[in-house]
Formats: structure tokens, sequence, C-alpha cells
């Protein structure tokens, strides 16, 4: 339906007037005003300006019909405690947010979130700093996928009823959800947001943004559900050591992966609850809290197969992929979670399915399906050595078997294979102990790459121990190491 000019004016007065009656010239009332005629006028083909400064979402909304920039704040965090800048400049005293960005960029990608870990129990499950980025990680994907929905609800109450202009409802819900990434995103470039949670007052602010943003997304999206997508593939790799046979092993394999699928699920139903006792004023919109949706499968990169599909409701069918590349790409998975195991074996099968450029697109910046939607990468032990730039690092300590790869059976065949390079110039060296030091700093002296007119240059290798986490943040391309101990080497 195409608009007059005089029918875009006339909209113009009656938001004019819905501000004027629901007392709407506050500090957020130009936002709201300036969100609806962008809408609008892109219907009337009339182009009108708004001088108020807006707010992030309603920013983002104008950029796209302006195409200028997303609206994602590009602001480097600063320096974390209990945490390492992978950067030349992190040993110095001082360095400015453009310096950390740009000693981390590198030709390679970089994951919008990742956790890359050597043991799931010491590491993940039972570190609350690490418990406390991965639920922020979540829960910011999950308030970006609502602000989508939200977006895409507002544009088509004006589509299809452009005189009324759109949805009074719809645009407090998204101020509601604008508002809480933008906290979201100052509480994580804090210095204090990877701190000790019991450290009081910082802890109730983190907090309190946990159970706002729980309450909101289980009170008013349509859906609730979060989906997993669990690649046990390395512990699928059979031994030819063992005196069990192949399908002794695989059946053993499905059932221990099974049970570890169930420890990621308990520990994200643990996140998504409310915290008790938190504090805070919100608006209940009458929804109340609901139980949130985990749907998962498992993915086996073998041969594309998807086993063990787990929750939802009605239809289920509808609500799982159909096939490999699907559960990639257009399922959207909020987590992709890649099991430990035969490193070697796991890079075969990624390459042999071509699931390199799938893995790094949903996972980075690059998706091509969502720009605004980025899955979680966790990768324990083969999972985060495959995400770094090289998997040579597996060849170290001798434990994974190669032979187990067609044509690729010695440790010399993986020298100079690549990983999916999702962590700028890292690569990983899992379950690091100190009887490992030795053979780290001997391996290191070799380890290098050819950097063009810069000659040779050694390689970062990042060491995880049991109890150490790897988190990368790569919208700001920065990450650390969260741990109980001492510092992994690198």
């Amino acid at each position: 339906m195409m608009l007059t000019p005089l029918h875009s004016l006339s909209f113009l007065f009656s938001a004019l007037y819905v501000c004027l009656h629901e007392e709407w010239f506050t500090s957020t009332s130009f936002p709201r005003l300036s969100l609806a005629l962008a809408f609008q006028s892109r219907s009337s083909h009339v182009v009108f300006s708004a001088s108020a400064s807006r707010s992030t979402a309603t920013a983002g909304l104008l950029s796209k019909f302006s195409h200028r920039s997303s609206f994602h704040n590009s602001t480097e965090p600063r320096h974390l405690k209990k945490s390492r800048l992978l950067s030349k400049q992190s040993t110095q005293t001082q360095s400015s947010s453009s310096d950390q960005k740009e000693s981390l960029s590198s030709s390679s990608s970089f994951a919008r979130h990742a956790l890359l870990f050597s043991s799931f129990s010491d590491g993940v499950q039972s570190n609350p700093s690490v418990r406390s980025f991965l639920r922020h990680s979540l829960l910011s994907l999950l308030l970006r996928e609502r602000l989508t929905e939200l977006e895409e609800g507002l544009k088509s109450s004006v589509e299809f009823s452009p005189c009324n202009g759109p949805d009074i409802k719809t645009l407090s819900k998204l101020e509601t959800v604008d508002d809480l990434l933008a906290r979201g995103r100052d509480m994580s470039e804090s210095d204090h947001f990877f701190d000790d949670l019991e450290n009081e007052p910082n802890s109730l602010e983190i907090e309190n943004w946990f159970r706002e943003t729980i309450h909101h997304l289980s009170s008013n999206a349509r859906s609730m559900d979060v989906r997993i997508l669990y690649i046990p593939t390395a512990m699928y790799a059979l031994n030819p050591q063992s005196s069990n046979t192949p399908g002794k092993q695989r059946q053993r394999a499905r059932a221990d992966g099974k049970k570890r699928r169930a420890q990621l699920l308990q520990l994200l139903e643990e996140l998504l609850l409310p915290t008790e006792g938190a504090g805070g004023d919100f608006q209940d919109d009458g929804g109340g809290d609901r139980k949130w949706n985990l749907l998962a499968i498992t993915l086996d990169l073998d041969d594309g197969s998807l086993k063990q599909p787990l929750g939802g409701y009605g239809d289920a069918s509808l609500l799982f992929p159909e096939d490999d590349k699907a559960a990639l790409t257009t399922w959207k998975p909020h987590i992709i979670y890649i099991e430990g195991g035969n490193t070697f074996w796991l890079q075969h099968c990624i390459e042999k399915g071509n699931y390199k450029s799938l893995l790094k697109n949903a996972c980075t910046a690059k998706n091509i399906y969502d720009d605004n939607f980025t899955s979680i990468y966790m990768g324990k032990s083969a999972g985060a050595i495959v995400a770094g730039k090289t998997v040579a690092t597996a060849t170290w300590k001798g434990w994974d078997d190669p032979s187990i790869v067609p044509g690729k059976g010695t440790y010399e065949d993986w020298m100079d294979c690549r990983g999916l390079e999702m962590v700028g110039d890292c690569s990983f060296f899992p379950h690091m102990s100190d009887d490992w030091v030795e053979l780290v700093e001997d391996r290191k002296k070799g380890f290098l790459t050819h950097d063009g007119d810069d000659g040779d240059k050694e390689e970062k290798v990042v060491c995880l121990r049991e109890e150490d986490v790897f988190c990368v943040s790569g919208e700001r391309k920065i990450a650390f190491s969260i741990q109980s101990g001492q510092l992994p080497l690198q």
C-alpha cells in the first residue's frame, strides 16, 4: 500500500498525540517516536529525521533502514581481573582500547562467544565465574533473538496497518529488551564482572540482570526454546587396541555420550533458573516464569546422522533439523558443543563432511542466515584443539592414535593441518600439567608460522589445565583465561 505525504503527516501528528497523552516525553520518548517514524517513512517514502539520541535497539533499526552499520556496540572492555588479553600489550601497565583490539586482530575469525576447556566437570560445572560467562553469553544471545522477533513484529504491524502506526505494546517490549542488552554489555565490560560472585555489591547487580532477563524472556517470548547441538564424534572413534568389538565400542560410546549430554543440559537448566534472593525492580507482564524447553539433538560428523532428539511439544518433528546441514544453519542452535576424544578422527570427519565453513559461519559473525545470531561454541579437549589455528598440538603428548584416519596414520601427517581458526592465531594444548612443562617449551621452539615480511614468528599456544577455561568474546576480539590455580602457559 502506497501512502501519500498527507497520510504520513497524519501518522506523525497521531504519534505526537500518543506521546503527549501517555506522558512519553521523557528520556525514552524520542527513541520510541523515532522508531515509529522509521517504519512509517519506509512505507510512505517520506523521510523524517529525529535529532534526539536513540537507544541501542532503535538506532539499530534505523540503521537497517538507512543502510548504516548495525546496532552492536563496538566499545572495547577494560582490562579484566582474572584475565589476560592475548596481546603484546597485555604485559604493559596501560594500553588503550584501540591498541588492544588491533593487537588481537588477525586474518582468522573470532567466535562471538566460545568456551574452550579440558574438563567439563572441573572447568565449567564447578567454576562460578565460568558459569557466569556462559549464562551471560546465552542470555545475551536469547535477547538478540528476541530483539529480532520484536523488530519483525513491529514491522508487520506497520505494514498491515500503516495509518494506525506501530503496536505500542511491542514498542514497550522492544525498549525493555534494548535496556537489558545495554546493561548486559555494560556489565561484561566492567572490571568486576568476572570476579568472585560472592563479592558484594557487584554480584548483586549481575544477579539482578540475570533474574530480570530470565523473567522477561520466559514471560514474554512466544517460544522459550533453547537449541543445543551436541557433537560427540571424537569419542566415537574406534580403538584398534581395544579387546571389545567395534559394535561394542560404538554402543558404549553412544551411551557415554548420552550421559555427558545430560550433564550439559542439567547445567543449562540451572543457569536458566531465576536467581533466588536477587532484588531489582521490574514489571511483571502477567506471563509468569515458565519452564524453558531445551531442544537437544546429537550429530555425528562421521556420517552426518542426527540421533537422540530430546525435548519438544506437539509435533516435535517440526522442532528439530531435517539433516546435518540444517542443524548447523537454519536450525540456528544456541549452543554447539563438541565433545572430547580422538582429535584426528574429529578433524578428519570435519574435513570429510565439509563442515568447517558451516561451523565457522554458525559461530562467528559470518552467519549468512541471520547476521544477528551466532551460536555459542563449547569445545572440550579435542573440541578445543580443532577450534584453534592448528591441530598439531594433538601430536605432542601422543595420546591420540592417528592411524584410525586412512592415509594419515603418522603424526607427521598432521603437522600442517589447520583447525577452524575461530580464536585468532591461538592454538590449544588441553590437559596441561606440570609433567608437560618441558615438552611444551621444547615443542614451542619449533612451532613457527610464516608472517610475510616480518619473517617467522612463534605460534600462540594456550595450555589448558583441567580447571582452566578459555573464554572468547569475539565481538570485541578479546580472550581470557578463567581458572582456579596457576595461569596456563602461553
